[in-house]
């Protein structure tokens, strides 16, 4: 018998090679044990199964390679683990944004409004509409011109009787609302939380962001903290203990507001904030994990020492005890404390189907509002008057990115370094804008006149483009890049073009009568300009979508293609830049048998009930 290890080759994969294979074994090994190989032999069935068993160890190895490179891992779970060693932390759902129209009825004093019958409405205050929830951030007071960034936004309207007498003015604060509720989560702590890198999953699937998180000493609350008590100034005090969130655990510092600083002012028109770094040791980092949910991680220390001094420079202080503070020290933060409660405060939302339109925001839901006039009467009746209404749509609503869309951005955002030196670069920090603030669905960043361009494209509540972003979107945006582009770059946040086509498609076809046929092309044409399968400055490449066309069934050849621009009107009011042969039907020049976008611009069928046109020709015979 020969050496079975220069007989067996260990580089076959498939069924065949390895069925191939292990028959070539037992002839060569066992020529008087097995002769018969027919498929009906009991031998056939045995090699038959080890070279199935083979093929599936082959094939799962190769997954398990694959799913561990960028470019062909295809589990979620991969890609994110994959994002978290680059360290890309991937954002959960965006949150629209909007304004809101809040309005009461305020007595007359003289010749204005009583001042001292003007309420505030405290943060946090809920409106509602198709559905959503959305709440202001800031203190709406009524008595103040401007908002809290400092801009105005107050109008007075006065409210007249038959007689012409004014009986009383609508105040109205034009205030930011973002979409999302508020919702605590408590958690006693027990000595088996206490451990390093404990770790605690959040029961909502649509987290936006974690607005504070504190330890409270005691174990037997039934109330919630209160707003004030999850601000940092309430750190170390009172049996609180305030936890900040952290990119990754050996972070040092934090930027936060500095409440002791002499230089906070009260100027309105400013709104000034006196900020500082922080030294924390206290924090966490959040994930989100394959299915959505938020994940948050505290760090792994129990002291706060300094090894080297505690170790060293004092007297009396053990071998053991040293290695155990270098060992427990807070680089990575500190653990849990047993005997205190645990508050997470978080808001849960956001989504595409957060996107909704003007003047749906009609309801309260909870809120607290405060009128301190001399007459109570009157101030139970400002109080009932308030009304609510967005004079705008809410957009920015955003599902987070797809697995194709963080594929890309890892391979950038690692050589970035959270500085904006390629155009990629500037793409990658807008998807990394904290939700709060909003999020384009579609961006793009060009270079024109020396300057960078990012167009954006939003989405509306019905699914459809829009490029109507609000102007806080924009800023928001602006503001957020401001940190990390080149001191010599100038940016330019615009809204982008969407070109609207319509489509005539002409076909053979087996049989005309059978209107599954258009049905099926029609539903080819509306897959293809999937505005979800698609970036900005995509160019529309004809070829494709007729080969789409000629693999559907029934179909024998595609005879014409024409594409038309559908604009003003109900569509969009952009005209593409290609040239358009009629300008009565919008036309358009196919040129390459292609339809060229632009880097500010985006296709999309808006109403493919209508703009897909199917005719249907039969084969004629000779």
């Amino acid at each position: 018998m020969s050496d079975p290890v220069n007989i067996i080759k260990y580089g076959s994969r498939t069924f065949g090679e390895i069925r191939s294979d292990l028959i070539n074994y037992i002839r060569q090994q066992y020529p008087e044990v097995l002769t018969d190989f027919t498929d009906s032999s009991v031998g056939a069935m045995l090699i038959d199964l080890n070279a199935g068993v083979g093929n599936n160890l082959a094939i799962n190895t190769d997954r398990a390679f694959q799913e561990t490179q960028l470019e062909y891992a295809q589990q979620k779970a991969s890609i994110l683990n994959i994002a978290k060693n680059m360290g890309f932390n991937i954002p959960g759902n965006r949150p629209s944004v909007t304004v809101v129209d809040f309005t009461v009825n305020v007595p007359v004093k003289g010749d204005k409004p009583d001042s001292n019958y003007y309420p505030s409405l405290a943060p946090g205050a809920q409106v509602i509409g198709a559905g959503k929830v959305f709440e202001t951030q800031d203190v709406v007071d009524w008595s103040l011109p401007v908002s809290s960034m400092g801009f105005p936004n107050r109008s007075i309207i006065p409210n007249t009787d038959n007689n012409g007498i004014i009986v009383n003015y609508s105040v109205t604060k034009r205030e930011i609302v973002i979409n999302g509720a508020t919702t605590i989560f408590k958690k006693v702590i027990t000595d088996a939380e206490v451990y390093p890198f404990y770790n605690i999953i959040l029961p909502d699937d649509n987290i936006l962001e974690i607005e504070g998180v504190i330890l409270k000493e005691g174990t037997n609350y039934t109330t919630n903290p209160s707003p004030e008590e999850f601000s940092p100034i309430y750190d170390d005090t009172n049996g609180i203990k305030h936890y900040y969130e952290v990119d990754y655990l050996a972070q040092q510092k934090v930027f936060i507001e500095n409440y002791n600083s002499s230089l906070i002012t009260t100027d309105i028109n400013n709104n000034l904030k006196a900020g500082h770094w922080k030294y924390v040791s206290k924090k966490f980092v959040k994930e989100y994990t394959p299915k959505g949910y938020c994940k948050i991680t505290f760090g792994s220390g129990k002291s706060d020492v300094n090894p080297l001094i505690d170790g060293l420079l004092k007297e009396g202080v053990s071998t053991r005890e040293f290695l155990n503070n270098f060992l427990h020290n807070n680089s990575l933060g500190e653990q849990l404390i047993p005997g205190y409660t645990l508050f997470i405060k978080y808001r849960t939302g956001g989504g595409f189907s957060s996107n909704i339109g003007a003047k749906t925001l009609t309801g309260m839901g909870d809120y607290t509002i405060n009128v301190k006039g001399p007459r109570q009467d009157y101030n139970n009746v400002i109080k009932r008057s308030l009304k609510v209404s967005n004079p705008i749509p809410a957009i920015g609503g955003n599902n987070g990115l797809s697995i194709d869309e963080v594929r890309e951005l890892i391979k950038y955002n690692f050589s970035s370094q959270n500085r904006s030196v390629t155009l990629t670069d500037y793409l990658v920090q807008i998807y990394k804008m904290p939700g709060k603030f909003g999020s384009p669905f579609r961006a793009n960043a060009y270079k024109l006149n020396n300057k960078v361009v990012i167009p954006i494209l939003s989405i509306d509540s019905e699914g459809k483009l829009s490029n109507n972003s609000n102007t806080l979107l924009k800023e928001n945006i602006t503001e957020y890049l401001s940190y990390y582009r080149m001191i010599n770059d100038y940016v330019e946040i615009k809204d982008g073009k969407i070109f609207n086509l319509a489509f005539d498609i002409d076909v053979y076809v087996e049989n005309t009568s059978n209107m599954t046929i258009a049905n099926n092309i029609i539903t080819i044409v509306k897959d293809y300009l999937n505005i979800f399968k698609h970036q900005m400055n995509d160019d529309l490449h004809l070829g494709e979508l007729e080969k789409k066309i000629l693999d559907a069934n029934g179909v024998i050849n595609v005879i014409n293609v024409k594409v038309y621009n559908k604009f003003n009107g109900e569509y969009s009011m952009n005209v593409i830049s290609q040239t358009i042969t009629d300008q009565n039907t919008g036309e358009i020049k196919i040129i390459n048998n292609t339809i060229y976008s632009t880097a500010d611009s985006m296709f999309e069928i808006k109403y493919p009930e209508k703009d897909i046109k199917v005719f249907l020709r039969k084969k004629v015979y000779f």
